[in-house]
């Protein structure tokens, strides 16, 4: 699925956020890029989404080119970034119908979809709220109902969790369960700052210390 050989990315001369990358994860495989603030975790998971231009390095998802790669046709991505991105002044199902009209759903298939994706992420009792007044608790669960829509390939979910309490920690680890153990065939590249939750999960930890692996378990 990915294969990425001597990756850099840098931002100044003097620093590379990312420094000879070489890794690979296999097809439906359950990864989970571990490391504190600033450890290239986050960046990885950019790069991969292509949202980063790379200084230099080879990177390959499904035998192709990176650089070559059309996300609507030739590899299904769900990219969840820590700084949600929606609409902010419109509701969560505005947000949802407005992302399947742009894939050219029909208005029966984006009804349906837009209701299970409610229902399933317990969104029902807010999905006429704007976004820019949802927790981000609430902006958490509304991204991956938000992907739920769709059939992916590869997840991309970065750390999410981090800055939640217990409780809704616990209830996005148990969706997490949830999503890996309905796409089996998927592979998902998380990244965490809590090793633990990796554990729970039972994913492959890759250690990131200061752009570089430190360790693959």
């Amino acid at each position: 699925m990915i294969s990425i050989k001597k990756l850099y990315l840098s931002f100044t001369k003097e620093f590379d956020a990312l420094h000879n990358i070489n890794l690979e994860i296999e097809d439906s495989e359950k990864v989970a890029l571990v490391g504190e603030s600033d450890s290239g975790k986050t960046m990885l998971l950019r790069v991969l989404a292509k949202l980063e231009k790379i200084k230099s390095g080879e990177i390959y998802l499904k035998n192709i080119d990176l650089k070559k790669i059309n996300f609507q046709h030739d590899i299904s991505i769900g990219f969840v970034p820590k700084s949600f991105v929606f609409l902010n002044n419109k509701t969560i199902r505005e947000n949802f119908v407005y992302i399947l009209k742009e894939r050219k759903f029909d208005s029966a298939t984006i009804n349906l979809k837009v209701l299970t994706a409610l229902k399933n992420f317990g969104l029902e009792n807010i999905q006429n709220i704007k976004v820019k007044d949802l927790s981000p608790y609430q902006k958490a669960l509304a991204e991956l109902a938000r992907i739920s829509m769709r059939k992916i390939d590869l997840y991309l979910i970065d750390d999410i969790c981090s800055g939640l309490v217990p409780s809704e920690v616990q209830h996005i680890v148990s969706i997490f369960k949830d999503m890996i153990k309905e796409n089996p065939e998927s592979t998902f590249v998380f990244a965490m700052s809590n090793e633990e939750i990796a554990r729970q999960l039972g994913l492959k930890v890759i250690k990131l210390v200061h752009g570089c692996i430190e360790e693959n378990e």
